[in-house]
């Protein structure tokens, strides 16, 4: 019976290791998403813990505050799980071997291997040769960490210079309207495929990596009161506009960034809410306050000197039912991250009150 269990301790240990390497493979090194739980259960655990926090927050500020604690609270969860499975694992095969006869003696020198101290190694040939093993998965832990975390910093970076960019441009509440004018101003309307094809860079690298690594999503903007998902409806919301609005030889560059736009935010909806029914993308937006000010942004569009299309009611049904593409993905999305948008956040609203060319200033 002893021999039993000693051969079904080395078992498990042998498979706790090997899960460990299936799970860091997944997480750190392959360039897909690969579904993990260790991750998942970090990244349940970090944002469950921070929203219980900013949840009772009614300013957005301090919410953001505390958002920032989301990934140093998930790397610190997703390290410990990867180190505490590796130290069970090989406490179980020092014990199954017989290197160290009691549970507590093989614990602590298992966990004398892996973070490199060396303070107890086992005292036979087996037991050192296990601890030079394990000691190497210490420090490849220790790289590993000095490695991914720039990346993850990079990614968030180079998501929030636009972010920066457009909220600079449109005030702290960006919108269809507000982007347009500033594209107006700046005298980029009628040139405004390069624009487009920025965003649709963005939207790119947006899918790439926040998809990878589901934690980036919940990390809020670099500046303070500002929001991706925001920046991200704001576009989709401009380049539906001009999409339905304008004729297609005009419009090639906002169709391709909206169509990228749209894939890229329900792909991370649905990472992010992976419970949500297929047909929620099925309705149709019938808001009555989006209706009544369509009117206004389609004469806007012939003001400004745009070539818009001459039947405005198929313009608006065509908007309508473009925004219905990525309207759930954007509430989704912003439920998922507490980062709020305001409803209906393609007009204008009443009280914003900071100046459209204001510099958003760090968080």
């Amino acid at each position: 019976m002893d021999i039993v269990l000693h051969i079904a301790a080395v078992l498990i240990g042998i498979a706790a290791v090997v899960l460990y390497f299936r799970s860091i493979v997944r997480v750190v090194l392959i360039n897909r998403r690969e579904r993990d739980f260790i991750e998942h259960g970090a990244r349940f655990c970090a944002v469950w813990i921070i929203h219980t926090l900013a949840r009772p927050q009614k300013d957005y500020n301090e919410t953001q505050r505390l958002q920032a604690w989301i990934m140093p609270l998930f790397l610190f969860l997703a390290i410990a799980s990867w180190f505490l499975l590796v130290q069970t694992g090989f406490t179980l095969i020092l014990w199954g071997l017989g290197t160290e006869p009691r549970w507590g003696y093989a614990f602590t020198a298992s966990g004398s291997a892996l973070s490199t101290l060396g303070f107890k190694t086992p005292p036979t040939l087996t037991g050192e040769l296990l601890a030079v093993f394990e000691a190497a998965i210490g420090l490849a832990v220790v790289i590993l960490l000095f490695t991914f975390v720039p990346g993850y910093q990079a990614a968030i970076q180079i998501r929030e210079r636009k972010v920066g960019w457009l909220y600079a441009r449109t005030g702290r509440r960006p919108t269809t309207a507000s982007l347009i004018e500033s594209l107006q101003r700046s005298g980029q309307i009628e040139h405004h495929s390069a624009v487009w094809e920025d965003w649709e860079q963005w939207f790119r690298g947006l899918l790439e990596t926040h998809s990878i690594s589901p934690i980036l999503a919940y990390v809020p903007a670099i500046y303070r009161g500002t929001s991706w998902v925001g920046a991200a409806a704001a576009v989709l919301d401009a380049t539906s506009l001009l999409t339905a609005c304008l004729d297609e030889k005009h419009t090639e560059s906002a169709r391709i960034c909206r169509e990228i736009g749209c894939h890229a935010l329900k792909s991370l909806a649905i990472e992010l809410n992976p419970r949500i029914p297929a047909d929620a993308w099925t309705h149709r937006s019938v808001d009555p306050k989006l209706i009544e000010n369509f009117d206004q942004l389609y004469a806007r569009l012939g003001e400004i000197g745009l070539p818009t299309k001459s039947d405005k009611d198929e313009c608006r049904k065509a908007f309508i039912a473009l925004r219905a593409d990525y309207e759930t993905s954007v509430r989704l999305l912003a439920q998922s991250t507490l980062m709020p948008i305001e409803e209906p956040w393609v007009l204008p609203h009443s009280h914003q009150s900071e100046p459209a060319n204001a510099t958003p200033t760090l968080a």
